[in-house]
């Protein structure tokens, strides 16, 4: 596949810009800055829609539906007992679930090489559901990196609970540790990759990073994540 690298440039900077756009109105994780600094800086990738990992709670008949389904709470740092407590309450059409995934990142690369590169240090940090999603002249080698961290709890139907009120904290304790997992999960791939990335540089995104980012591309994805959630220096030592 002979690739026409003017329209791969084009949607770069197009992605590039939607990342700026979505950082100034408060829409990205933050958390995911320091990982896609660090891709888009190399003249040979642009990253596209892309999450750090949540915790959701929908209102539908299965976890996994998109249509019928209603967004109740999410947060993409540990869930309190607080917020927990005021979305079980909340009343549902439905059944009221509980979901936790894990970090999921869209790139693509204009190079096949680098593609299967990523890709190998990708599934030697726990990326095992990864893979090439796509070949595209104008949209390049299409990468879809995944740990495969998905879990679900049903809480409550219209009618009845399935855990009770007062044992939710049990489920708020075990979904923060595993949104925690995935951040570590996160935090080593940024470190894996960081041995060959960025090796050519964008001029036009280093400029950018340059000039609003230091500070961003200079953290990890761990420590952006503990700032997000109050967590000091000590404790995140103890986790």
């Amino acid at each position: 596949m002979k690739l026409d690298i003017d329209s791969w440039r084009k949607r770069k900077r197009a992605f590039w810009n939607r990342i700026l756009e979505d950082l100034e109105i408060g829409y990205l994780d933050k958390d995911l800055l320091p990982l896609l600094i660090m891709l888009n800086l190399d003249a040979r990738i642009y990253t596209m829609s892309s999450c750090s990992g949540r915790i959701t709670l929908v209102d539908g008949d299965n976890p996994w539906s998109r249509e019928d389904t209603a967004v109740v709470f999410k947060k993409h740092t540990p869930l309190t007992q607080d917020e927990m407590a005021s979305a079980y309450r909340v009343k549902v059409a439905r059944k009221l679930w509980i979901i936790v995934t894990g970090p999921i990142i869209h790139l693509s690369t204009s190079q096949i090489s680098l593609a299967l590169r990523i890709l190998e240090l990708a599934r030697k940090e726990g990326y095992k559901h990864s893979g090439i999603m796509h070949l595209s002249r104008s949209k390049g080698v299409l990468l879809e990196l995944s740990t495969g961290i998905w879990v679900s709890q049903l809480l409550r139907t219209v009618e009845n609970p399935v855990i009770a009120e007062e044992d939710l904290g049990i489920i708020v304790n075990e979904y923060n540790r595993i949104l925690l997992e995935g951040k570590k999960r996160l935090d080593r791939l940024h470190s894996s990759l960081k041995q060959i990335i960025p090796e050519k540089l964008d001029p036009e995104v280093e400029k950018q990073v340059s000039e609003k980012l230091t500070l961003m591309e200079n953290k990890t994805p761990l420590q952006v994540f503990y700032e997000l959630a109050g967590i000091s220096a000590e404790q995140a030592g103890q986790r």
